[in-house]
């Protein structure tokens, strides 16, 4: 029997308690089938990150389009994410439930359609809708791409594939953000999504034909449903997601109707948390008892900042860059700057795989997380409006050096390593945890903007008080200016420069609150040090032993 029938046979072997997996072996994959399957894993999943990052870019333009303010248009990114959170523990239960190949099949042609349903949506109202949509099938994607590996590649091979992988997603990351701003403006952001059917094209081709039919899951919890948990998850996740992107905005618990979600979210939970270990549930939606392995309970907690990490470090520069920097950034010079970290990126996880075997997963989460810690302090020092597009190149590549090796060593450190036939279980805490820290994120660095922006502003205004010689005179300097060469009256003149100090007291308050931001990263890439210990400590790999050199035995001297 091959590795990979030897494999995937333990993998399908009657399972623990709350195993996901199936009892029949599965048919091996050629080696000439490898390099076709994982790039159609690629591209299906590659199809999500190109459309991320594309709505992240060019989010300002929707809002002029659609008639929206930036609080409304926020919704399009707050439902995709509240829907895939949500999406995130259900896929591993549903793909053993309707079949693997079948639900990934499924899930690139519901992202390529909802994406174009994104495209033609008349009206913001029906854009949401499609959004949501989309969201849930992207679940499907980001966690299945990661769980084809484990099921079908045998240890010795998952690295290797898990890297080829992950740099077409990074090079799609790149893609998304250099071609989505020039079709922005050149064109009209609409046409972005189109590149989603040739992705989704590319990807039912090479995994209908290459992906191997597997046997269903003979597991009580995947053939039945669990809709009780499924309902009782999905009222606690929409709950935080709505109270995380809403708080700051409609006063937090000062709110009704967030205090109404916070109770309901916060019973669902407790319900959802008890009904997953009650006896009585012989079909439980997640095995929580997982977390008592030190393995996933690390992954888990982990799982939370990568998820912040991710999420986070880069989330403001496209903003900042597109509406604050004193020569606004079009959409195209915006993803020309952001994509250095995604080639980089690609261009660096090639290496990722012999280092980690020559350090360990715990040293190699400790380099990544000093490349984070690095490249904030530098983003937060060099953050000014007139802050030339290249100065963020090396922040930039600091942050590819840890993005690369982040992710695989956290993931090699902690879920891969747990029995064989609960690893897809694993594989769903892991990805729920890292989606929760991904919308907390983002959360809570749009509630410290909007604090520290507040508090600069008072700071500024006590800088640029009316009764200040030095604002005074500035004021003169500036009207006259106005006055001689704009053709105001005295009086317009005036008003004009009291407008302009006001305008320019705002953008050094948010430039401010911006740098805030990559400080408060710097302080989550701390803390992660600080959990580190979590990590079981790996073997790694020894140096080959030069043989020893037979010894000669040295003859006794006669007596």
């Amino acid at each position: 029997m091959t590795d990979l029938a030897r494999s995937t046979s333990a993998l399908h072997a009657p399972a623990q308690a709350g195993g996901a997996a199936a009892s029949a072996a599965l048919p091996t994959i050629p080696p000439a089938h490898t390099g076709p399957l994982l790039m159609g894993l690629g591209l299906a999943t590659g199809m999500e990150f190109y459309t991320f990052d594309s709505m992240n870019l060019v989010l300002p333009d929707l809002t002029g389009s659609l008639g929206v303010s930036g609080d409304e248009a926020s919704w399009l990114l707050t439902l995709y994410s509240c829907a895939l959170f949500l999406g995130v523990p259900v896929s591993v239960w549903l793909a053993g439930h309707v079949g693997y190949r079948r639900f990934l099949l499924a899930t690139i042609v519901a992202f390529a359609g909802t994406s174009m349903g994104v495209a033609l949506s008349p009206g913001f109202e029906t854009m949401l809708v499609w959004r949501a949509l989309q969201g849930l099938a992207a679940a499907g994607l980001v966690v299945w791409w990661r769980a084809s590996i484990y099921v079908l590649m045998p240890k010795p091979q998952r690295s290797a594939s898990l890297m080829r992988v992950s740099t077409v997603l990074y090079l799609s990351s790149a893609a998304g953000l250099l071609a989505s701003g020039y079709i922005t403006d050149h064109y009209d952001w609409r046409l972005i999504f189109l590149p989603n059917l040739v992705y989704a094209g590319a990807a039912l081709w090479l995994i209908a034909r290459y992906f191997p039919v597997m046997p269903p899951a003979s597991s009580q919890r995947v053939v039945q449903t669990d809709w009780p948990g499924i309902a009782l998850l999905a009222i606690a996740l929409i709950s935080l997601q709505v109270i995380l992107n809403r708080g700051e905005i409609d006063g937090w618990f000062g709110s009704p109707h967030l205090r109404t979600l916070a109770f309901a979210g916060a019973a669902a939970f407790v319900l959802f948390v008890a009904w997953q270990g009650s006896p009585a549930n012989r079909s439980p939606l997640m095995c929580i008892d997982l977390l008592r392995d030190r393995h996933v309970l690390s992954s888990a907690v982990l799982g939370v900042f990568t998820g912040m990490i991710l999420s986070g470090s880069v989330f403001v520069l496209p903003e900042f860059l597109r509406n604050l920097a004193a020569n606004t950034y079009s959409a195209t010079q915006t993803g020309q700057i952001m994509c250095v970290y995604a080639l980089s990126a690609a261009a660096m996880r090639p290496l990722i795989v012999p280092l980690i075997t020559r350090v360990g997963q715990r040293r190699t989460i400790a380099i990544a997380l000093v490349m984070l810690i690095a490249s904030m302090v530098v983003f937060h020092r060099l953050l000014t409006t007139g802050t030339p597009g290249p100065y963020f190149v090396l922040p930039l590549v600091l942050y590819a050096a840890c993005l690369s090796p982040l992710l695989p060593a956290v993931g090699s450190g902690t879920v891969a390593r747990i029995e064989q036939n609960r690893l897809l279980d694993g594989v769903s805490l892991y990805m729920t945890f890292r989606q929760f820290g991904a919308s907390l994120g983002v959360a809570l660095l749009t509630i410290l903007i909007t604090h520290r922006e507040t508090l600069h502003s008072s700071r500024l205004a006590d800088h640029v008080r009316m009764d200040r010689d030095v604002t005074r005179d500035w004021l003169a300097t500036l009207g006259a200016t106005l006055t001689g060469n704009g053709g105001y009256t005295s009086f317009d003149s005036s008003r004009a420069a009291v407008r302009m100090l006001a305008e320019e007291t705002a953008h050094q308050a948010a430039t401010l609150a911006y740098a805030d931001a990559f400080a408060f990263m710097a302080a989550v890439g701390v803390l992660t040090l600080c959990v580190l210990p979590l990590v079981p400590p790996t073997p790694v790999a020894a140096p080959p032993l030069t043989p020893l050199t037979p010894l000669t035995p040295v003859p006794k001297k006669p007596s």
